[in-house]
């Protein structure tokens, strides 16, 4: 069948409107059919294409007393109002005229979409027929995705390229496009509500604070579970206005509420937070109302439901020991400051790069007191354009030699570069959120601890001080961290038990033992209530799963160490009866595989196997170690709230931030939308973190005087969350 094609894109006041020649082939009625009552004659067959555009219905009229039966053909068209009569003795000549003159249509060619599959170079030719009720939902798609402001719709030029295009379509006030964007987010939360109420699956959550350019303070809440087909799964539940103060209490209940909301309160696994005094307070609350009233739902009590952000950990770690090196970086810190200070400096910079050979599009990063690793970043840049550092200082000794480092002053910059570099790496990868990072933390941290040590007897007294700084604040939360990240180590196949015991030998020396038994008793109690309490998986045949696109490179096995890899593949097990899974998976070999590993891949493959592990596993490996998906919508929700649209209610504002996530979650193997949260968002979860820390030397002071609240409880090391972004 004929389908209209739209006008050429040709200014309107320089032509008459352009019309398609009308098929010649065209008959407005023919091959009589049936018999109609109305005019008592055979009706023929309605072939003609105007009838795509017009629907048929039957009046009555009444004339000299008797009534009549009139067919009529009304327009579909949104607001248009315009009838004919659709008798086959009147024709479809008026039909025509209307849609030329008032919609732009005509007969003609069939109009074509060309176009590639997404993810190939294969192209496809597919029949394209105009929908202005999907057009409208595509725009208001676009404002939603994109950030615009609602009163783009109200832009002069965006308006006359529209109609450019298509001089028919409606074009809708602000207010409108504001009502059919709520419209769609209370589409899209009622069908991601239906999907979570179905998962056999608990959740774990991401918990933050943020305040806007409104002065305003948004709680951000995003859960965290691995879906049925063993993919990592992230929704923003919540970010809303908390009024008042942001007390321990006020942000427990907040929580709560949104969890209620979202029905799943009793199936909670761990929650994720920074360090604020007030989450101490909220996380006590939260496990003490869902030991109350949550009916044994919360885990083993709760031993697991605390998570801190290994990110903010590090940053903290990182700062302390950025005190101890600072005046030895200082004449780095300087030559970078002269030369971006100065685009002349710069241009003869970047000069002296080209004749060293190196790439002067790279830059070098500016170090800003607030953000640790804007420190590794600015030393990684000095130290790749050290050449062109040393010819500089040659070309024009008078102006850099009081300013440029010797050559041990570099040699030092190298090693605490190599330093920082452990912290940057480990930082990187545990801010993933599309693959599971709680299998990697507890290793990760470890060898952070075993780097301290060793760097704490070092020869160079800096390297010294700096990790004895480091150290002090590490093994303040070493001593915190959650039992379950250990645990998430323990259900990796290629460390199980035997990596605990490594570190713990390193650690504890003869103690070890009294350690490892504390938690094994731990795991045995996390087996014990998946066993009496968890539902039975339904029994699916297993698939085989070979590396997928999710699989992820784990950095922290990179560096080989071969005291850890003797002591993991040499040593045996002792023999011991298999009477329950978790006893046959300690008992088994430990899976040796170099390179990209799958962890959700395999124990996919294992779920007949292991019913009851794979269970625990899927809880397990869905706790995050950082809150870098909340951090990372507060970078969003900047762009949404920015000083132009401070007027925006908080209503609003979680629509548009939620319904980008859901969306864009959706749609995140399309490359037509990215993800609202980069996987490795580290630039913006540096940036939040450094406002946090900022603000905690004038916490100090504060804290030293005197404890405000009761729920509030102070410590140096732990800033307020009323000073919070």
């Amino acid at each position: 069948m004929d389908v209209q094609i739209d006008e050429h894109n040709v200014a309107p006041a320089t032509r008459a409107p352009e019309v398609v020649v009308v098929d010649d082939q065209d008959q407005e009625d023919e091959e009589v059919k049936d018999q109609v009552h109305l005019t008592g004659k055979r009706k023929k067959k309605c072939t003609s294409d105007v009838w795509n555009y017009f629907t048929k219905k039957i009046e009555i009229v009444e004339v000299d007393g008797k009534q009549y039966e009139q067919l009529w053909g009304y327009c579909d068209f949104p607001k248009c109002k315009q009838r004919y009569r659709a008798e086959g003795n009147h024709g479809t000549t008026g039909f025509k005229n209307h849609l030329r003159s008032a919609h732009g249509i005509v007969k003609g060619q069939q109009q074509l979409n060309v176009g590639k599959d997404v993810g190939t170079e294969i192209t496809h030719i597919q029949p394209y027929k105009y929908d202005q009720e999907a057009s409208l939902k595509k725009l208001n798609l676009a404002i939603t995705m994109h950030e615009y402001p609602f009163n783009i719709v109200e832009h002069e030029y965006l308006v006359d390229f529209i109609k450019s295009l298509r001089p028919s379509f409606p074009i809708k006030s602000r207010v409108t496009i504001r009502k059919e964007i709520m419209e769609k987010f209370l589409e899209e939360k009622d069908r991601l509500y239906a999907y979570l109420k179905s998962m056999q699956c608990r959740f774990s959550a991401t918990m933050d604070m943020w305040t806007s350019c409104q002065n305003k303070g948004y709680m951000c809440v995003t859960i965290h579970w691995i879906d049925d087909d063993w993919c990592m799964q992230k929704r923003i539940v919540g970010f809303f206005n908390v009024k008042g103060r942001h007390t321990g209490a006020k942000l427990s209940e907040s929580f709560t509420e949104v969890m209620v909301k979202w029905y799943i309160e009793n199936r909670l696994f761990a929650l994720t937070l920074d360090n604020a005094s007030s989450n101490e307070v909220a996380v006590q609350d939260i496990i003490s109302d869902l030991k109350e009233n949550g009916n044994g739902s919360i885990v083993c009590d709760g031993i697991f439901f605390h998570v801190r952000c290994a990110c903010h950990i590090l940053n903290l770690v990182a700062r302390d020991g950025l005190k101890e090196i600072s005046a030895t970086i200082g004449k780095v810190k300087s030559l970078v400051l002269a030369v971006k200070g100065s685009p002349l400096q710069w241009e003869e910079l970047m000069k002296c790069a080209t004749e060293s050979g190196l790439d002067t599009k790279r830059g070098i990063s500016l170090d800003i007191t607030t953000r640790w690793n804007s420190t590794y970043l600015m030393l990684r840049d000095a130290l790749y354009y050290k050449d062109a550092f040393m010819r500089l200082k040659s070309s024009n000794r008078r102006r850099y030699a009081k300013i440029s480092p010797s050559n041990a002053e570099w040699d030092k910059a190298l090693t605490i570069f190599q330093c920082l570099k452990k912290f940057y790496d480990l930082t990187e990868i545990l801010s993933g959120t599309s693959y599971p990072t709680a299998n990697l933390f507890y290793k990760g941290f470890c060898d952070i601890k075993l780097l301290l040590d060793d760097w704490s007897f070092s020869n160079d007294a800096i390297i010294s001080a700096m990790a004895i700084s480091m150290s002090e604040k590490f093994e303040k939360y070493w001593q915190q961290s959650n039992i379950a990240l250990a645990v998430a180590c323990f259900l990796d196949p290629r460390y199980k038990k035997k990596l605990i015991e490594y570190y713990m030998r390193k650690f504890y020396s003869d103690q070890y033992q009294v350690e490892l038994d504390e938690f094994v008793s731990v795991v045995k109690k996390l087996y014990q209530f998946y066993t009496s309490s968890a539902p039975a998986p339904t029994k699916e045949k297993s698939k085989a799963a070979g590396p997928s696109s999710s699989s992820t490179a784990d950095v922290l096995m990179e560096n080989v160490d071969n005291d850890l890899e003797a002591f993991l593949y040499s040593q045996n097990q002792p023999g011991m009866i298999e009477s329950n899974e978790l006893e046959k998976y300690i008992a088994e070999p430990l899976l040796q595989i170099v390179g990209q590993f799958d962890i959700l891949a395999w124990w996919k493959n294992k779920r007949e196997e292991y019913p009851i592990l794979t269970q625990i596993v899927r809880d397990v490996m869905a706790i995050q170690v950082s809150t870098v998906a909340s951090e990372s919508a507060f970078s969003a929700a900047g762009r949404v709230v920015d000083p132009y649209r401070n007027r925006l209610d908080p209503e609003i504002i979680e629509a548009l931030i939620c319904t980008k996530d859901w969306i864009a979650a959706a749609r995140k193997d399309s490359r037509i939308v990215g993800s609202i949260v980069n996987d490795l968002d580290v630039e913006t979860l540096s940036i939040s973190m450094a406002n946090k820390l900022k603000v905690e030397d004038k916490n100090k002071e504060g804290d030293e005087k005197q404890n405000e609240d009761g729920d509030m409880e102070s410590d140096p090391d732990i800033m307020n969350d009323e000073d919070e972004l």
